[in-house]
């Protein structure tokens, strides 16, 4: 899937991890959140994708994303990430920002 990038929010990281508390910068895309991810063929973006975009500062793609919704906070992703990085908890915070933004 190719990515289109739009305006960025710098402030978006920031009030993300102020929103979850999760560090987004700590994730260096090594993709096993999305390897392990049992909804990820129904989703438009993966974990990956997602946790890319919010570093990048793209709130309107990230938000209007289907993948915050699909998520089934199983927790996988966040097993499986080898810096720790609670990708399923950032998925519910995304969820509370995109209903906060309409």
């Amino acid at each position: 899937m190719k990515i289109t990038l739009k305006a960025q929010s710098h402030d978006f990281p920031v009030d993300v991890q102020a929103q979850t508390g999760v560090e987004v910068a700590k994730c260096y895309q090594c993709g096993k959140c999305a390897a392990g991810c049992p909804v990820g063929v129904e989703l438009d973006l993966t974990p990956t994708q997602v946790m890319r975009l919010v570093q990048l500062g793209q709130r309107e793609q990230v938000l209007a994303s289907r993948a915050i919704w699909l998520c089934a906070s199983c927790q996988t992703c966040t097993t499986r990430c080898p810096q720790g990085v609670e990708i399923a908890r950032l998925m519910e915070g995304l969820r509370i920002m995109a209903r906060q933004a309409g």
